[in-house]
């Protein structure tokens, strides 16, 4: 192993087989390129690589615009522009941080025709979670290889809670209802929905909610009654964070949108106009520094 410092117009050759670091004029960049040096990464297929890194920083940049960048050129889902992995015990494979300004996003992802985020696997967010849509998507249960079913997720302005359910009231038409041991500690501010089924009746809710359970009562005996009961989360981290439904828009979001084709607006009043033009102006400007490096270099070595 060769260590050396690199500078613009140096070039260090650790040998034939080995990576080389080598300046690269047509940009004023510093190219590594790959001579058939070889690296196992943790699928066990050999690959070549253009830079490998070893230590308590494999890889360092910094920059006043992209502190580490990644292209990858070819079709298929395996490529990837940048890749990460964490494989002893708790690690993170991927990790960024933005502290500084209302929009600073510690993972910007995009994505024009698939998607800006995949996870597979659970995912948890600490803190608020929005979205302009959203909802579940499964194989449909009646056509699993040929459709998806869709559906909306449950909106509110609120922080409610949504409990069902059915009961049969007795001889006398009286019913009590149980619900969850956590419900008076979680919820508050309820709301009832009683539906007789089966035949005309009357129903009311006899008492309210008191030690995790409710009573009803209808004017016939025996009567099936589906309810529904629904509470204002009141838990702590609720509490401190309650959901505010109409909010100002900071000052440097104003004129802006978050959709603003819906409003008949071009994308150029999005409120990421200014990032996704950057970005898109520094792909072109990759791959086109990209082309002339494989053509250079040839793509036999590289």
């Amino acid at each position: 192993m060769v260590v050396g410092q690199m500078r613009f117009g140096t070039s260090q050759n650790a040998g034939e087989h080995e990576t080389s670091l080598e300046n690269d004029r047509l940009g004023k960049t510093l190219v590594i390129v790959n001579r058939r040096n070889q690296a196992l990464p943790p699928n066990g297929h050999p690959m070549g690589v253009g830079a490998c890194g070893i230590g308590q920083l494999g890889c360092w940049g910094v920059s006043h615009t992209y502190g580490v960048q990644g292209l990858t050129l070819r079709d298929g889902a395996v490529p990837t522009g940048v890749v990460g992995y964490g494989q002893a015990v708790n690690n993170s494979g991927v990790m960024g941080q933005a502290d500084r300004g209302a929009i600073a996003y510690g993972i910007w992802g995009r994505s024009v025709e698939g998607y800006a985020g995949y996870f597979s696997g659970k995912v948890h967010v600490e803190g608020a979670l929005t979205k302009g849509s959203g909802g579940f998507k499964i194989d449909h249960p009646l056509d699993p290889e040929n459709k998806y079913l869709v559906h909306s997720f449950v909106e509110s302005p609120d922080m409610l809670n949504v409990y069902s359910g059915n009961v049969e009231t007795d001889d006398n038409g009286d019913a009590v209802v149980p619900l969850p041991s956590y419900f008076d500690a979680l919820n508050q501010d309820f709301a009832y929905q009683l539906t007789c089924i089966g035949q005309f009746a009357q129903a009311i809710v006899a008492e309210e909610v008191d030690k995790n359970q409710f009573s009803i009562r209808t004017d016939a005996p025996n009567v099936k009654v589906s309810w529904q009961v629904t509470g204002v989360r009141k838990d702590p981290y609720a509490a401190q964070n309650r959901i505010i439904p109409e909010e100002d828009k900071p000052e440097e979001e104003r004129g802006l949108y978050l959709y603003p084709e819906s409003y008949h607006q071009p994308r150029s009043r999005h409120i990421n106009s200014e990032r996704e033009l950057a970005q898109e102006a520094n792909q072109a400007q990759l791959t086109v520094q990209a082309a002339e490096l494989l053509d250079r270099y040839g793509t036999e070595k590289i």
